[in-house]
């Protein structure tokens, strides 16, 4: 199997894994337990409190406390941490990493490193004149806060969703007057995502027995293109067959309730250990905004 077939096997296995992993909303975990409505609204004032503070160790509070979480609502950490801290903090690195350079800051920070001394003042379109290209301490720190806040509301939002069912999310979603459109453009995504990676998967699988020996990379990327392309079209005609099933049946363009099934029949009322939770994230996140605009 080429680099190619099995990067695509395992974006769909972790879209798989990812999206339609609701055996752990099903569980006896401290989450699950919480009305979904009222855990959204906590959990949206704990991602505003993360996107808002400055301090790297208020930042790094957030994270144990969404591991804190993880470990009782009986999620895998395993499970939880390949899909939070691999990819993102890489990513994320990747865009913050020119920042620690004093080349690409707009004030000058206090040296760590000093990498290379010119000896003469080097000027370059779109960056500010400099003489040495150094490591500064400010630009590790912005640098550090940034991938940080990022894992931290990326970790939030998995654990989120990873104990929430998605009827439920999208019932908490229309309770804060979200519009119907976005709700209903997120309840087909849902639906047919998987469809495609099914998809996709019987394509490189039908390829795959139909090929005989080793093939050499130049046609196995005009093969891999040509399955993009046939994915592209077979999703077009798709949701062109979609909507006229949808208009066959009374589809006017107006999206209602009843269309996205936003009420969940079976969803529970609020407890006391929902309003609880709420009420201690509130107070705790007014506290550190307020703790952060003092300082």
């Amino acid at each position: 199997m080429s680099f190619t077939e099995r990067t695509l096997y395992e974006i769909i296995n972790w879209v798989r894994d990812s999206v339609f992993s609701e055996i752990y909303a099903d569980k006896k975990g401290f989450l699950q337990s919480l009305n979904p409505r009222i855990k959204f609204i906590a959990f949206l004032c704990l991602l505003v409190s993360v996107v808002c503070v400055r301090s790297l160790q208020v930042i790094l509070f957030f994270l144990l406390f969404s591991l804190l979480l993880v470990y009782f609502s009986k999620i895998p950490f395993k499970f939880y941490l390949t899909r939070v801290l691999i990819f993102i903090p890489i990513f994320t690195g990747i865009v913050a990493f020119p920042s620690i350079f004093n080349i690409f800051q707009q004030n000058k920070g206090r040296p760590l490193i000093v990498l290379y001394n010119f000896g003469y003042t080097v000027n370059f379109p779109f960056l500010k004149p400099f003489s040495t290209i150094e490591i500064t301490e400010e630009g590790v720190y912005w640098a550090l806060t940034f991938v940080l806040r990022v894992t931290v509301s990326v970790s939030l939002t998995v654990l989120l969703i990873l104990t929430t069912k998605w009827p439920s999310l999208l019932s908490s979603l229309s309770s804060i007057r979200t519009p119907e459109t976005f709700i209903f453009i997120l309840h087909m995504t849902y639906r047919y995502i998987f469809l495609l990676a099914t998809l996709v998967s019987n394509m490189l699988f039908s390829r795959k027995s139909r090929i005989v020996g080793k093939e050499t990379a130049i046609k196995s990327w005009k093969l891999n293109a040509n399955i993009i392309g046939a994915l592209f079209l077979k999703s077009h005609d798709m949701s062109e067959n979609i909507y006229l099933a949808m208009l066959s049946r009374g589809f006017n363009g107006q999206v209602s309730r009843s269309m996205i099934n936003v009420k969940e029949r079976q969803m529970k009322e609020g407890n006391i250990k929902s309003y609880l939770f709420l009420i201690a994230t509130v107070i705790f996140c007014a506290t550190i905004l307020l703790k952060e605009a003092l300082m």
